[in-house]
């Protein structure tokens, strides 16, 4: 016999907002009150508890997205998402906003949230055969919880840079993102996180095959009692695909990193070449890093591989620096910044790339 669960009070206040719901949105209903929010004992969440973390947040809060320009469409979410916390995001954060992309086209969202539990969805589409760049800023508040569900689709043929980053984010933020790969299509994403109370950055990827390149790149630099959780999935469906994942991370005693990849290749995607790696520094005693990089393949003629390391600042080269005159701190630093840096490096526009640097080497000086 099963016991009920028994509710925090913030998934008292969801299944209140959903009260009277019909169709998909009383189905989601149904299924918070039964297994409530995503927690330890769900695997894809065994390190990062949202449930225990949002327990006492109840008042109802907002999310702000501006953008460099408005949505081209504002449309109702008719079909329901997957997972639980998109399917929220679906039932309870209003119209989707839509933004259609153009050749060169250059798009910042700024999208903060304040106290209290606030809900958003947006959608972005890069028709076939267009250039374009996209940057996400995302801040919660201290005492905030922001579900935000995201959907890329990606032409035929198109090419999207994604920046996402969290700056000074002391609440909790779980982004839940989708991308649909076209054909021939490339996706270069790369992720620059601070962490917060609760950061959990999420990305599916639907990777078709077909001469389609993803490149999925991630750093994460955390101060005591900051949690951030890095957790993608790759599904390749077609053959000649390529897909490339570096994520490195520093954490401080008491931080907590997290990162979660898997990549999924089908029977069909013969001759995929996909590679994931992840590095991470603990800087001290009680730092915490937890890594769980996995491959799942069905193919027989592909060129896959995973990596992961986790370690200790070097200590002769700490002891060479500081040798030559430079404070223990500044050694650190420039030791930590130039671990961190590949990820970044790789970005292809200069000013982005100078942006998220200038970025990493204000959040080391506030570490140290």
């Amino acid at each position: 016999m099963t016991l009920p669960l028994k509710l925090t009070p913030a998934e008292t206040a969801l299944l209140d907002a959903l009260e009277g719901a019909t169709g998909w949105r009383a189905a989601t209903r149904k299924a918070l009150e039964n297994r409530g929010l995503p927690n330890k004992r769900d695997e894809a969440w065994k390190w990062t508890d949202l449930r225990r973390l949002t327990g006492n947040i109840t008042e109802a809060g907002t999310i702000a997205i501006t953008g460099s320009r408005e949505p081209d469409a504002k449309l109702p979410i008719t079909h329901a998402p997957t997972d639980m916390l998109p399917r929220l995001a679906g039932a309870l954060g209003g119209e989707a906003r839509i933004y259609t992309l153009s050749e060169g086209e250059s798009l910042s969202l700024e999208v903060t949230a304040s106290v209290g539990v606030g809900h958003a969805i947006y959608v972005v589409e890069v028709p076939t055969g267009v250039s374009a760049q996209v940057r996400e800023r995302l801040c919660v508040a201290d005492g905030g919880f922001a579900n935000i569900a995201v959907l890329y689709r990606i032409g035929e043929g198109a090419s999207l840079d994604r920046i996402v980053t969290t700056g000074n984010c002391p609440g909790i933020l779980a982004q839940s993102g989708g991308v649909d790969l076209g054909e021939g299509a490339s996706l270069r994403q790369t992720t620059l996180t601070f962490g917060g109370k609760l950061v959990r950055l999420e990305t599916h990827l639907a990777h078709p095959g077909t001469k389609a390149d993803a490149v999925m790149d991630a750093v994460y630099l955390l101060a005591p009692n900051r949690h951030a959780d890095l957790t993608t999935t790759a599904i390749l469906t077609g053959p000649d695909g390529t897909l490339s994942q570096l994520t490195k991370g520093a954490v401080a005693s008491h931080g907590h990193g997290v990162f979660q990849g898997k990549i999924h290749v089908e029977r069909e995607a013969q001759r995929t070449d996909a590679r994931m790696t992840h590095r991470a520094l603990l800087l001290g005693d009680r730092a915490e890093v937890d890594a769980k990089p996995e491959l799942e393949i069905y193919a027989d003629d592909v060129q896959c591989a995973h990596g992961n390391a986790l370690g200790a600042i070097d200590e002769t080269a700490l002891f060479y620096m500081r040798q030559r005159g430079l404070p223990e701190a500044q050694a650190r630093a420039i030791l930590i910044r130039s671990f961190l840096g590949e990820p970044l490096d790789r970005i292809r526009d200069p000013e982005l790339r100078d942006l998220l640097i200038e970025d990493l080497t204000k959040g080391l000086e506030a570490l140290s």
